[in-house]
């Protein structure tokens, strides 16, 4: 399954761009693009209930855009010889092959028959309309935190901060702040025993 490919593939970018200098600005902007591709990934593919269905066509075109963006990267790493080169000819070869699989995957669209049913008159209810969140105006972090809370229920700050062991704990918790005061996430309890989860309303 192309879901399964793309796991593999960024566990692949990883091992790879492990061999960079450990604190070159080229890793993490690799890897960022790399994670940004899973996580638009699994949208496209249905796998996250916090995008709706109208939302994955627009996914494919960002997978598909930082496919692009990280080829580039790739062509600078090569040029730096901190590992062999064709590590990232393969990973290129293997980024463009997914790409091409991906796309009649997703864009095929499903015809079904419509079944014509009896119109009956329904009592009219109050209808609580749930709110919507603007996901173009998330930092990608803050994306991700969704999409982990969304996995998980509940995650105290310390097990989100192991999902990105590259990143400023101060950073990541900068970035729940900000979805907090955006009513995204709701805080349980408080101090070291705090759990974040994705605000009910939602």
């Amino acid at each position: 399954m192309q879901e399964e490919k793309i796991i593999k593939l960024t566990n692949a970018l990883y091992k790879v761009t492990g061999l960079f200098p450990k604190e070159e600005p080229l890793k993490f902007a690799i890897r960022k693009e790399a994670l940004d591709i899973l996580f638009f990934s699994n949208i496209a593919y249905g796998k996250s209930v916090l995008y709706p269905t109208d939302k994955r066509e627009e996914a494919v075109q960002k997978v598909f855009a930082k496919i692009e963006l990280l080829k580039t990267y790739f062509s600078i790493a090569k040029e730096q010889e901190w590992t062999n080169s064709e590590n990232f000819t393969i990973l290129e070869n293997q980024y463009n092959l997914f790409k091409e699989s991906f796309l009649p995957k997703i864009v095929k669209k499903e015809e079904k028959p419509v079944a014509v049913k009896e119109e009956k008159p329904v009592v009219q209810k109050e209808i609580k309309k749930s709110r919507s969140i603007n996901y173009e105006e998330l930092s990608s972090i803050q994306l991700k935190v969704l999409e982990m809370l969304q996995n998980h229920g509940q995650l105290k700050p310390n097990q989100i901060c192991e999902f990105f062991p590259d990143i400023n704990p101060r950073t990541i918790r900068r970035e729940l702040k900000g979805l907090k005061d955006l009513n995204i996430l709701s805080a349980v309890g408080g101090g070291k025993t705090v759990l974040y989860e994705i605000n009910q309303a939602y």
